[in-house]
């Protein structure tokens, strides 16, 4: 099965020579006859050759491509199975077999904004659908970010539930929907901890406050009792002579502390200096006497060999640091242009900004429409199946074509013009 790619006038399209397959069927008159959403759009065109199977492309992506340098969040994996579940329940009403589905990251289309999902079904051709899935839903795995818990556990609970024995897709499904259901459970375990959290916040406040209570109560080791005994001499005019002295005490007390502290500080040992430290500021004056002292003749010294190398050989550099490496760039050719810088490779130009390297914001410019690469010392430009396509030195490159890129050569991109130096 050969598989090409072919543009025509703002049409893009994948073809499919089927060679041996049965295309006389029931499966291309059926497909041919009728328009299947999430199928890509089919058509049967006679050449001189022989047949082709024409699959219109246009303004879709390749999978592959989309997640060819970011990863595959767990919403998006969840639009791709429910996307491919649709496309099967429909075929079923054609009666078209999955066993025709090109089930392959490279022939999977979607819309890179919605993960709109489109299917290339190939009249007459028998493959193991169970298997192919199951190699899909591996190659997602891989595609998911390892730090996002949930995206790893949907990728690998789907994965590991098309390795059992006679599995269906009923059981993805039901799979999916069991993970989807999980954050609203988690979230409501949350709260039941949430309100236990706070019951047990308000249990401890009332223990606290009996706390405060008794240690108020018991406060400088007197109990309860003693404070009312306390109270009730008071009233009847006997007066403690602890109370009367009680502040000078006090005072006493303190006084003496602070002297004997006073008295330890000046007392204290002096604190040993290194005398490496004692020396270092010595050590510094001489030695800046020293080069002072030693300056005009070093100075005269680098002069000499100065001349010498200049009259024997010339200057020699030891390190040149003016070479840096080449940054290429789009020149804008067209008075209402800007430039377009080259920072790395490889560098994707479009006007979906999530997955583009440079946005060019125009409305002619497809989402993602080119694509410059580096090879050892030359460059690549491929167009990314543009809907206006990408013109290399008046050329039009055809849908998905790679060329070889020089400096100097002029590029349009969807009739904006720029020059590669």
């Amino acid at each position: 099965m050969k598989i090409s790619y072919q543009r025509e006038f703002k049409h893009n399209y994948l073809i499919i020579d089927p060679e041996e397959l049965l295309w006389q069927g029931y499966e291309s008159h059926m497909m041919a006859k009728n328009q299947i959403d999430g199928i890509l759009r089919f058509q049967i065109r006679q050449m001189d050759d022989g047949v082709r199977f024409h699959y219109e492309i246009t303004s879709r992506q390749p999978l592959y491509r989309v997640l060819e340098n970011r990863n595959v969040k767990a919403e998006e994996i969840r639009k791709l199975m429910i996307g491919i579940f649709g496309v099967l329940e429909r075929m079923e009403t054609f009666l078209l077999p999955e066993s025709a589905i090109l089930l392959e990251p490279e022939y999977l289309y979607i819309n890179s904004d919605t993960f709109r999902v489109w299917l290339c079904l190939v009249p007459g051709l028998k493959r193991d659908f169970p298997e192919d899935f199951s190699r899909f839903l591996e190659y997602l795995l891989e595609k998911v970010d390892h730090q996002d818990k949930e995206s790893v556990v949907l990728a690998y609970g789907l994965f590991q539930e098309t390795r059992k024995d006679n599995y269906g897709m009923e059981d993805v499904m039901r799979l999916l929907q069991k993970e989807k259901d999980k954050p609203l459970n988690q979230n409501n375990e949350k709260e039941e901890k949430e309100e236990d959290r706070y019951s047990n916040q308000e249990a401890e406040t009332v223990r606290r406050e009996e706390f405060a209570k008794v240690y108020k109560n018991s406060q400088g080791g007197r109990s309860q009792d003693e404070t009312e005994r306390k109270k009730k001499r008071n009233n009847s005019g006997i007066q403690k002579e602890s109370n009367q002295t009680g502040w000078k005490v006090c005072w006493e007390r303190w006084k003496k502390h602070f002297f004997r502290k006073n008295k330890r500080e000046k007392e204290a040992v002096p604190v040993r200096v290194p005398w490496e430290m004692m020396f270092q500021e010595e050590e510094e004056e001489h030695r800046s006497e020293f080069f002072q002292e030693i300056k005009p003749q070093i100075a005269q010294g680098r002069e000499k060999e100065t001349l010498s190398s200049d009259m024997s050989q010339g200057t020699v550099l030891l390190a040149d640091f003016s070479s840096e490496p080449q940054q290429r760039i789009l020149r804008a050719l067209d008075s209402n242009g800007m430039d377009i810088p080259v920072l790395y490779y490889p560098f994707i130009i479009g006007k979906q900004e999530n997955l583009v390297d440079f946005k060019l914001d125009r409305e002619t410019v497809s989402r993602l429409h080119l694509k410059i690469d580096q090879v050892g010392d030359s460059y690549r430009i491929q167009d990314l199946n543009s809907t206006n396509g990408t013109m290399l030195c008046g050329r039009l490159l055809e849908n998905n074509e790679e060329a070889e890129l020089f400096a100097g050569d002029e590029i349009s991109i969807a009739r904006y013009r720029y020059r590669f130096e």
